[in-house]
C-alpha cells in the first residue's frame, strides 16, 4: 500500500482531472482522498450531485473534534463512482471549511498510508490541489511515498513548478532528514494543446527531477471526464486515458525503485523555511 500526492504550483493544471483517472484504471484497491482545500470538485463533477455528502473530510472532522478516528476514516468513505470498486473520501465543497478539515492532515497523514479493509491493503491517491493554497495538506505531503508535481510546458508553469520542486525538498527534507528528499518527488506535465512550448526532456532539466509521464490534452476526454456530462464511447481507449495508463506504470515503476543511500550527516534547513511559510 502507497500514498500517492498530486498536486500543481500553480492553478491546478488538472490535479483531480487526474486523479480521477487513476483511479478508474488503478490496477489495486485505491482510495481517492480529496483534500485540496479551495474545494473538492467530485461530488458536484464526476458524481453530478449524487454522491452522499454526510461523508468525506467534513463528517470525519466532527467525530474528530471529540474521539479517535483511526477506526472512523473508511466510515467516511463512498464509491467514486455508481459500480466502481474505487473508494472516496470527498474533500470541502467551499474554501471556507477548509479551515474545518485542517486538523485532519496530521493524523490522516499517518491513518490513510496504512489503510487496510477487508484484510486488503489499499493505495491512496491524494488530491492536495495547488501546493500555495491556504490550509494546504502538508504532512500528508510531507508522509507520502510518492509525491508528483503537475505541471503546464509553457515557462510561467516550468518556473512555478520548479519554485515548488525546491520547498517540496525542504518539507520532505524536514520529514526524513536521512533520505534524499527527491527520490519522492517526480513531474508530470500537462501540455495544453498538441503544439509544445517545452519538451519533456527540458522541464526535467529545468526541475532537476525524474518527469515520469506526459498527459496530453485530450478534447473529447480531459475537459469532459470530471463533469461525465458528454464522455464519449470508448473513451478508456481514448489518447487521454491511454496516456494516464502509461502514468499509472511509470508510478509503479517509481515506487520500485531501490532507496537511495543513507545521507551520513543531518541537513540544515534553511531559516525561515517552514509550513506556515507555504500555507498563506
Amino acid at each position: 500500500m502507497v500514498m500517492i500526492c498530486l498536486l500543481s504550483a500553480k492553478n491546478a493544471p488538472g490535479v483531480t482531472t487526474t486523479t480521477v483517472a487513476l483511479a478508474e484504471i488503478w490496477p489495486r484497491p485505491v482510495l481517492v482522498a480529496e483534500c485540496d482545500p479551495r474545494y473538492g470538485d467530485i461530488l458536484a463533477g464526476y458524481q453530478q450531485g449524487a454522491g452522499d455528502l454526510t461523508k468525506g473530510l467534513l463528517g470525519l472532522a466532527a467525530i474528530h473534534q471529540r474521539a479517535d478516528i483511526t477506526q472512523q476514516v473508511y466510515n467516511f468513505v463512498q464509491p467514486l463512482s455508481p459500480g466502481s470498486e474505487a473508494r472516496l473520501l470527498a474533500g470541502v465543497q467551499v474554501p471556507a471549511q477548509a479551515a474545518g478539515v485542517a486538523a485532519l492532515w496530521e493524523p490522516l497523514s499517518h491513518l490513510l498510508p496504512s489503510l487496510i479493509v477487508k484484510r486488503r491493503p489499499v493505495d491512496v491517491l491524494v488530491d492536495c490541489g495547488s501546493l500555495h493554497s491556504p490550509y494546504a495538506p502538508l504532512p500528508l505531503i510531507r508522509n507520502a511515498d510518492l509525491v508528483l508535481v503537475l505541471t503546464g510546458d509553457h515557462l510561467e508553469h516550468i518556473r512555478a513548478a520548479h519554485d515548488a520542486v525546491q520547498n517540496l525538498t525542504v518539507q520532505l527534507m524536514a520529514a526524513r532528514p536521512y533520505a534524499d528528499p527527491r527520490w519522492r518527488l517526480a513531474a508530470v506535465v500537462r501540455p495544453p494543446s498538441s503544439q509544445r512550448h517545452n519538451s519533456r526532456k527540458a522541464i526535467q532539466h529545468t526541475l532537476e527531477i525524474d518527469t515520469i509521464a506526459e498527459v496530453r490534452h485530450d478534447e473529447r476526454v480531459g475537459a469532459e471526464l470530471l463533469g461525465r456530462r458528454h464522455l464519449p464511447g470508448g473513451y478508456l481507449r481514448s489518447a487521454y486515458m491511454r496516456d494516464v495508463r502509461v502514468l499509472q506504470a511509470s508510478i509503479d515503476q517509481q515506487l520500485s525503485r531501490p532507496a537511495p543511500a543513507a545521507r551520513t550527516g543531518h541537513l540544515s534547513l534553511p531559516a525561515g523555511y517552514g509550513e506556515a511559510a507555504h500555507v498563506g
